[in-house]
Protein backbone atom coordinates (compact mmCIF):
# COMPACT_ATOMS: atom_id res chain seq x y z
CA UNK A 1 0.00 0.00 0.00
CA UNK A 2 1.32 3.30 -0.78
CA UNK A 3 2.02 6.23 1.64
CA UNK A 4 -0.56 7.98 0.38
CA UNK A 5 -3.62 5.44 0.49
CA UNK A 6 -2.10 4.51 4.02
CA UNK A 7 -2.29 8.04 4.55
CA UNK A 8 -5.84 8.61 3.59
CA UNK A 9 -6.86 5.42 5.78
CA UNK A 10 -5.30 7.03 9.09
CA UNK A 11 -6.87 10.32 8.43
CA UNK A 12 -10.43 8.30 7.41
CA UNK A 13 -9.96 6.46 10.52
CA UNK A 14 -9.67 9.35 13.19
CA UNK A 15 -12.90 11.31 11.07
CA UNK A 16 -14.59 7.69 12.28
CA UNK A 17 -13.24 8.22 16.13
CA UNK A 18 -14.77 11.31 15.65
CA UNK A 19 -18.18 10.02 16.03
CA UNK A 20 -17.45 9.65 19.63
CA UNK A 21 -19.02 13.29 20.10
CA UNK A 22 -22.06 12.23 19.27
CA UNK A 23 -22.29 10.46 22.53
CA UNK A 24 -20.43 12.34 25.18
CA UNK A 25 -22.50 15.45 23.64
CA UNK A 26 -26.37 14.30 23.76
CA UNK A 27 -24.81 13.17 27.27
CA UNK A 28 -23.81 16.96 27.93
CA UNK A 29 -27.39 17.94 26.70
CA UNK A 30 -29.35 15.78 28.64
CA UNK A 31 -27.61 17.46 31.72
CA UNK A 32 -29.01 20.59 30.40
CA UNK A 33 -33.05 19.94 30.93
CA UNK A 34 -34.30 21.19 33.64
CA UNK A 35 -37.48 18.42 32.93
CA UNK A 36 -36.66 14.81 33.39
CA UNK A 37 -34.99 13.46 30.14
CA UNK A 38 -35.92 9.85 29.48
CA UNK A 39 -33.87 7.57 27.61
CA UNK A 40 -37.13 5.02 27.32
CA UNK A 41 -39.10 7.34 26.24
CA UNK A 42 -37.55 10.92 24.80
CA UNK A 43 -36.15 10.66 21.06
CA UNK A 44 -32.84 11.62 20.61
CA UNK A 45 -34.19 14.63 18.62
CA UNK A 46 -35.62 15.92 21.75
CA UNK A 47 -32.70 17.39 22.43
CA UNK A 48 -32.17 18.95 19.31
CA UNK A 49 -35.81 20.47 19.47
CA UNK A 50 -35.72 24.45 19.99
CA UNK A 51 -38.70 25.12 21.48
CA UNK A 52 -39.90 24.40 24.92
CA UNK A 53 -43.49 22.96 24.60
CA UNK A 54 -45.45 19.83 24.67
CA UNK A 55 -44.38 19.10 21.04
CA UNK A 56 -43.64 15.41 20.12
CA UNK A 57 -43.84 12.57 18.04
CA UNK A 58 -44.93 10.22 20.64
CA UNK A 59 -43.25 10.93 23.44
CA UNK A 60 -45.10 12.26 26.41
CA UNK A 61 -42.94 13.90 28.08
CA UNK A 62 -42.65 17.69 27.87
CA UNK A 63 -39.43 18.95 25.82
CA UNK A 64 -37.23 21.71 26.71
CA UNK A 65 -33.75 21.62 25.82
CA UNK A 66 -31.78 24.19 26.82
CA UNK A 67 -28.77 22.95 24.64
CA UNK A 68 -30.45 22.23 20.97
CA UNK A 69 -28.32 24.37 18.83
CA UNK A 70 -24.92 22.11 20.54
CA UNK A 71 -27.08 18.69 19.37
CA UNK A 72 -27.57 19.37 16.25
CA UNK A 73 -24.34 20.49 15.53
CA UNK A 74 -23.40 17.30 16.91
CA UNK A 75 -25.35 15.68 13.87
CA UNK A 76 -24.54 17.76 11.79
CA UNK A 77 -20.92 16.95 12.46
CA UNK A 78 -21.31 13.19 12.76
CA UNK A 79 -23.08 13.71 9.23
CA UNK A 80 -20.08 15.13 7.63
CA UNK A 81 -17.50 12.56 9.44
CA UNK A 82 -19.02 9.33 8.33
CA UNK A 83 -18.98 10.00 4.36
CA UNK A 84 -15.81 11.32 5.13
CA UNK A 85 -14.19 8.40 6.53
CA UNK A 86 -15.78 6.32 4.40
CA UNK A 87 -14.27 8.20 1.23
CA UNK A 88 -11.08 7.84 3.11
CA UNK A 89 -10.47 4.65 4.55
CA UNK A 90 -12.27 2.85 1.47
CA UNK A 91 -8.92 1.36 0.88
CA UNK A 92 -8.60 -0.42 4.10
CA UNK A 93 -11.67 -2.25 2.42
CA UNK A 94 -11.50 -5.12 -0.13
CA UNK A 95 -12.13 -3.56 -3.81
CA UNK A 96 -15.63 -4.30 -5.57
CA UNK A 97 -18.72 -3.14 -6.35
CA UNK A 98 -20.06 -4.24 -2.63
CA UNK A 99 -17.10 -1.93 -1.39
CA UNK A 100 -18.75 1.07 -3.52
CA UNK A 101 -22.00 -0.06 -2.33
CA UNK A 102 -21.24 -0.38 1.75
CA UNK A 103 -19.65 2.81 1.44
CA UNK A 104 -22.01 4.76 -0.20
CA UNK A 105 -24.68 3.68 1.73
CA UNK A 106 -22.71 4.56 5.31
CA UNK A 107 -22.10 7.90 3.46
CA UNK A 108 -25.85 8.27 2.47
CA UNK A 109 -26.22 8.02 6.70
CA UNK A 110 -24.81 10.76 6.98
CA UNK A 111 -26.22 12.97 4.39
CA UNK A 112 -29.19 12.29 6.63
CA UNK A 113 -28.24 13.40 9.95
CA UNK A 114 -27.04 16.35 7.91
CA UNK A 115 -30.49 16.91 7.45
CA UNK A 116 -31.86 15.81 11.22
CA UNK A 117 -29.28 18.26 12.30
CA UNK A 118 -30.45 21.35 10.05
CA UNK A 119 -34.16 20.56 10.90
CA UNK A 120 -35.38 19.91 14.05
CA UNK A 121 -38.66 17.72 14.74
CA UNK A 122 -40.25 20.84 15.58
CA UNK A 123 -38.86 22.94 12.77
CA UNK A 124 -39.80 20.86 9.38
CA UNK A 125 -40.67 17.07 10.68
CA UNK A 126 -40.87 15.88 7.06
CA UNK A 127 -37.35 17.01 6.15
CA UNK A 128 -36.46 15.49 9.29
CA UNK A 129 -38.23 12.54 9.13
CA UNK A 130 -36.71 11.68 5.86
CA UNK A 131 -33.00 12.55 7.24
CA UNK A 132 -33.97 10.04 10.15
CA UNK A 133 -35.19 7.79 7.69
CA UNK A 134 -31.82 7.60 5.45
CA UNK A 135 -29.67 7.30 8.41
CA UNK A 136 -32.15 4.20 9.78
CA UNK A 137 -31.69 2.24 6.36
CA UNK A 138 -29.30 3.34 4.48
CA UNK A 139 -26.01 3.27 7.59
CA UNK A 140 -27.63 -0.60 9.00
CA UNK A 141 -27.56 -1.80 5.22
CA UNK A 142 -24.73 -1.12 4.59
CA UNK A 143 -22.59 -2.36 7.64
CA UNK A 144 -24.22 -5.72 6.44
CA UNK A 145 -22.97 -5.38 2.77
CA UNK A 146 -19.46 -4.06 4.47
CA UNK A 147 -19.47 -6.93 7.26
CA UNK A 148 -20.61 -9.72 3.99
CA UNK A 149 -18.03 -8.82 1.95
CA UNK A 150 -15.07 -8.89 4.78
CA UNK A 151 -16.27 -12.16 5.90
CA UNK A 152 -16.19 -13.52 1.68
CA UNK A 153 -12.44 -12.03 2.30
CA UNK A 154 -11.49 -14.12 5.45
CA UNK A 155 -11.68 -10.85 7.65
CA UNK A 156 -14.15 -13.48 9.41
CA UNK A 157 -14.24 -11.64 13.01
CA UNK A 158 -14.67 -8.03 11.71
CA UNK A 159 -17.14 -9.40 8.62
CA UNK A 160 -19.45 -11.21 11.28
CA UNK A 161 -19.35 -7.92 13.51
CA UNK A 162 -20.26 -5.90 10.85
CA UNK A 163 -23.25 -7.93 10.08
CA UNK A 164 -24.18 -8.53 13.29
CA UNK A 165 -23.89 -4.84 14.36
CA UNK A 166 -25.86 -3.95 11.05
CA UNK A 167 -29.19 -6.69 11.57
CA UNK A 168 -29.30 -4.91 15.16
CA UNK A 169 -30.10 -1.84 13.87
CA UNK A 170 -32.65 -3.24 11.46
CA UNK A 171 -34.50 -5.59 13.96
CA UNK A 172 -34.48 -2.56 15.71
CA UNK A 173 -35.99 -0.43 13.92
CA UNK A 174 -38.81 -3.09 13.09
CA UNK A 175 -39.61 -3.06 16.27
CA UNK A 176 -39.17 0.59 16.68
CA UNK A 177 -41.74 0.78 13.58
CA UNK A 178 -44.25 -1.48 15.58
CA UNK A 179 -43.46 0.71 19.30
CA UNK A 180 -45.18 3.71 17.03
CA UNK A 181 -47.54 2.27 15.17
CA UNK A 182 -49.12 0.25 18.09
CA UNK A 183 -48.23 3.02 20.76
CA UNK A 184 -46.60 0.72 23.10
CA UNK A 185 -43.29 0.53 24.98
CA UNK A 186 -42.51 -2.98 23.51
CA UNK A 187 -40.05 -2.72 26.82
CA UNK A 188 -37.52 -0.37 25.93
CA UNK A 189 -40.30 2.37 24.95
CA UNK A 190 -39.99 4.53 21.58
CA UNK A 191 -36.63 6.11 22.58
CA UNK A 192 -34.93 2.95 23.53
CA UNK A 193 -35.92 1.16 20.71
CA UNK A 194 -34.58 4.36 18.41
CA UNK A 195 -31.33 3.88 20.25
CA UNK A 196 -31.34 0.48 19.17
CA UNK A 197 -31.40 1.56 15.40
CA UNK A 198 -29.30 4.51 15.28
CA UNK A 199 -26.51 3.63 17.99
CA UNK A 200 -24.81 0.69 16.00
CA UNK A 201 -23.47 3.04 13.19
CA UNK A 202 -21.68 5.55 15.20
CA UNK A 203 -20.32 2.24 17.68
CA UNK A 204 -19.07 0.28 14.69
CA UNK A 205 -17.07 3.63 12.91
CA UNK A 206 -15.57 4.32 16.25
CA UNK A 207 -14.36 0.26 16.70
CA UNK A 208 -13.83 0.63 12.55
CA UNK A 209 -11.69 3.50 13.40
CA UNK A 210 -9.85 1.53 16.29
CA UNK A 211 -9.36 -1.29 14.28
CA UNK A 212 -7.45 0.69 11.42
CA UNK A 213 -5.53 2.83 13.46
CA UNK A 214 -4.25 -0.34 15.74
CA UNK A 215 -3.30 -2.36 12.67
CA UNK A 216 -1.45 0.43 10.75
CA UNK A 217 0.80 0.71 13.88
CA UNK A 218 1.03 -2.72 14.23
Amino acid sequence: MTTAKSSMITWGAISWLISLQFFIIQFVVQLAWATPYSLLHNYISDLGNTACSDFSTNSPLYICSPLHSLMNASFILLGITLPLGAFLTHHFFPPGRSRSIGLALVGSAGLGLILVGFAPENVNIGVHATGAALQFIAGNVGMIIIGALLYQRHHTQLGRFSVVWGLVGLIGLVVFMVCRISNSSLGLGVGGWERVVVYPLPVWAIVMGVIMLREKSG
